[in-house]
């Protein structure tokens, strides 16, 4: 430790490229806050060395400092001659580490579409949305790995996972159709009833107007007989009076 700081305190005599180099090798020997520093002092001289915002940003990553890799990724972007496909892809890994599914997919998307023939993206997209439950674009991935890489070192493992995804997706399709057959069954049952509903419910109402209507007829009778019966006295009564003025008179 003693050492290290000795030789920091020596390192403004050293040129970018020697800070770059003893930072590059403090990574490779597993020292990434050593690397850190030196790497950030060679940016800070040289701030159009590609290589060293990848190796800062990957020391940030062992350091757990997910936030800072990949802000300093995004500022290696537009650096000339930098791989923009590994800068995306890194960064995806550093949203993947903070539990982000969603923005590392768009970050491994982007490194994608720089360079469709890496198969690494595509990996751990296909992983990413295996995670976010994405399993067709899933099997699409897998299978792009091996379509890019046939005798990929995982290749075994990402034959199994296509395997269990593609039985998976088989099996829920299969859960679809039945659920969609009985969801059918159960609306056709349901039309039935209320079929028979209404027709129950026409039925009654067309015995309530029968009823109804015998009713009002009954009444019709009833009121037809009543007219008659004061005709009759009516004419009964003229009768009467005719009767009267024809045998009895008045005396004088």
């Amino acid at each position: 430790m003693l050492a290290a700081v000795l030789f920091l305190l020596l390192s403004g005599t050293l040129t970018a490229n020697e800070l770059f180099d003893r930072g590059a090798q403090a990574f490779l020997y597993d020292r990434p806050r050593e690397a850190a520093t030196l790497l950030e002092q060679a940016i800070g001289e040289d701030p159009v060395n590609a290589r060293a915002y990848l190796y800062l940003a990957l020391s940030y990553e062992q350091l757990a400092m997910y936030e800072r890799a990949i802000t300093t990724l995004q500022r290696a972007e537009t650096i000339p001659g930098i791989d923009r496909s590994q800068v995306y892809f890194n960064i995806g890994n550093n949203y993947l580490h903070l539990g982000d599914a969603e923005l590392a997919e768009d970050a491994y998307t982007k490194a994608i579409e720089v360079n469709p023939l890496s198969a690494d993206p595509y990996l751990n997209r296909a992983n990413v949305r295996v995670m976010q439950e994405f399993y067709p674009p899933a099997v699409e991935d897998y299978t792009a790995v091996l379509g890019l890489e046939p005798e990929h070192q995982q290749r075994v493992e990402i034959e199994r996972m296509i395997a269990l995804l593609t039985d998976h997706l088989d099996q829920e399709r299969i859960r679809q159709e039945e659920e969609a057959r009985r969801i059918e069954e159960e609306e056709r049952q349901r039309a039935i009833d209320e079929a028979r509903r209404l027709a129950e419910e026409e039925r009654l109402r067309q015995e309530a107007e029968a009823r109804r209507r015998a009713l009002l007829d009954n009444v019709l009778d009833s009121l037809s007989t009543s007219t008659e019966d004061t005709t009759n006295m009516s004419a009964g009564s003229e009768d009467i009076d005719d009767y009267d003025d024809e045998e009895f008179d008045i005396a004088d």
